[in-house]
């Protein structure tokens, strides 16, 4: 005859019940999935449009402002200034 178990371990056996089903469950997931071999995005051939778009230099943000309208000729040169003044030459623009 079993002799019944304390209260104080019933938490513990529900706990152990229910990370044996998570065991259980992921090591499934890993049986039906088997691991990728991961590529850079640049590298995949399906992933390309994944990839961010390049970003355009702030001369060019300055040129499309301007030729938009939302700045004018005056605003345009200022920013030209700046830009031309903090350019390290590093820069492709």
């Amino acid at each position: 005859m079993v002799p019944p178990q304390p209260p104080t371990e019933i938490p513990a056996a529900i706990f152990n019940f229910f990370m044996l089903l998570l065991l259980w469950r992921f090591s499934l997931r890993l049986l039906r999935r088997p691991h990728r071999h991961r590529t850079w995005i640049s590298e995949s051939p399906s992933a390309r449009h994944l990839a961010a778009p390049p970003e355009k230099s702030p001369l060019e943000i300055a040129q499309e402002r301007y030729a938009q309208g939302d700045i004018g000729d005056k605003e345009f040169e200022e920013i030209v200034e700046h830009l031309l003044k903090s350019r390290s030459p590093s820069q492709d623009w």
